[in-house]
């Protein structure tokens, strides 16, 4: 077996990270945004499933505003502040 970052840390890390209980999320057949790191889909449907009373269209608006908001140095403060209502 070759030894690169691959078998040396993240198939160590993924596997640690599954034994802890989390769920390893393939890119394969995702709807994957590049810029924000979020799984459109998974985002979409969680939304959804937490507030069936919004129709497609609101839910859609809320992940549109949630991309819009992120910035690469604080996803999870804004992801916090969108997903809570909350504004700093």
């Amino acid at each position: 077996m070759a030894f690169n970052e691959d078998s040396r840390v993240k198939i160590p890390a993924v596997l640690h990270l599954v034994r802890l209980g989390y769920t390893y999320l393939s890119l394969k057949g995702r709807q994957w945004d590049p810029e924000t790191n979020i799984f459109t889909d998974i985002l979409f449907e969680r939304i959804h499933g937490l507030n069936p009373v919004l129709s497609d269209g609101d839910v859609e608006r809320i992940c549109a505003e949630l991309s819009l908001s992120l910035e690469y140095e604080d996803l999870g403060r804004a992801f916090y502040q969108v997903s809570y209502g909350e504004r700093l």
